[in-house]
């Protein structure tokens, strides 16, 4: 019986192949001058936003499509006088607002045996301009709120997720956070529509060990994962040094926040004085849906020495 299964299968890939070899020919369908192509990705991307863009051609190179599947495409074959442009799509409004986008030329697959007329395939255009436009409205306001409060502090984009922010900060007036948080989460609810924002805040109390710390090395940091980077895993890059985590509470608890995490911990992790490290940061992580039903955003304290 298992025998008969790799027989079944093995002619089912052969049938795949068979009818993947079946494209005599493809070639590229009238396909667009560069300067056709910025002009229809600038009428396209103001017909879906209303954003006038600016359009750079990056990179190009000679088109390929999959002629068959199996769990996906399979068996490429180039496309003559086809090209795929790599794209970097600016708004003219706002100069921080840069996405990436792909272009594809249009071709026509002929077939001598089923399509001798060929079929046309139509061109192909794809882009994250509305998603940096998100993104990007909810870092402009981000930076307000944090300059209506601070001094100083480091805003970056999450290096594990295109539409994650982190923030690092450095007070102990509960209050002041607060505030804070509050225009964060108001934020990210009112731009949710446009892109589901994800975001992190890291609080320092100790003043030295913010100065002392080179944040633009945050910029370097990795995860092995998509989404919201992970805080002990950003401490430690920032560091050098394996943070300890301590506790763990839901929202910013005054008296959590105050004890440095030693009351109302929904969880403690380990049971470690945090007056014996160095000092601690606090790790605030939300999301839009953190604010729904049920469900808060998370904190944790680390200790780090």
């Amino acid at each position: 019986m298992e025998k008969l299964r790799r027989i079944a299968f093995v002619s089912l890939i052969l049938a795949f192949l068979l009818t993947g070899c079946g494209n005599d020919k493809i070639v590229a369908d009238d396909p667009l001058s560069e300067d056709e192509i910025i002009s229809y990705v600038q009428e396209k991307i103001h017909s879906e936003t209303g954003e006038e863009v600016d359009v750079e051609i990056v990179s190009k190179k000679q088109l390929e499509v999959a002629t068959m599947w199996l769990d996906g495409p399979m068996n490429y074959k180039k496309v003559d006088g086809g090209q795929e442009y790599e794209l970097e799509i600016t708004s003219k409004k706002d100069k921080n607002v840069v996405a990436k986008g792909t272009y594809k030329d249009g071709y026509i697959v002929y077939s001598n045996k089923d399509h001798p007329d060929g079929v046309k395939k139509e061109p192909v255009f794809y882009s994250d301009f509305k998603s940096r436009k998100g993104v990007t409205g909810v870092k402009n306001e981000f930076i307000k709120a944090l300059d209506e409060r601070f001094d100083e502090y480091y805003i970056f984009d999450d290096v594990s997720t295109s539409r994650g922010l982190d923030v690092f900060i450095c007070s102990s007036d509960y209050d002041q956070i607060n505030g804070l948080l509050k225009s964060f989460k108001n934020t990210v609810i009112r731009f949710k529509s446009q892109e589901y924002v994800t975001y992190s805040v890291y609080i320092y109390k100790d003043a030295k060990a913010f100065k002392n710390t080179d944040f633009e090395k945050f910029k370097t940091g990795s995860e092995p994962f998509g989404g919201q980077s992970n805080g002990r895993d950003m401490i430690g890059h920032l560091t050098g040094k394996q943070p300890v985590k301590l506790s763990y509470c839901k929202s910013f608890d005054k008296q959590y926040f105050e004890s440095n995490g030693v009351t109302n911990a929904k969880k403690t992790i380990d049971e470690s004085d945090p007056g014996s490290f160095d000092y601690v940061v606090f790790w605030y992580d939300a999301e839009p849906n953190s604010f729904a039903g049920s469900n808060s955003p998370s904190l944790y304290v680390f200790g780090v020495k």
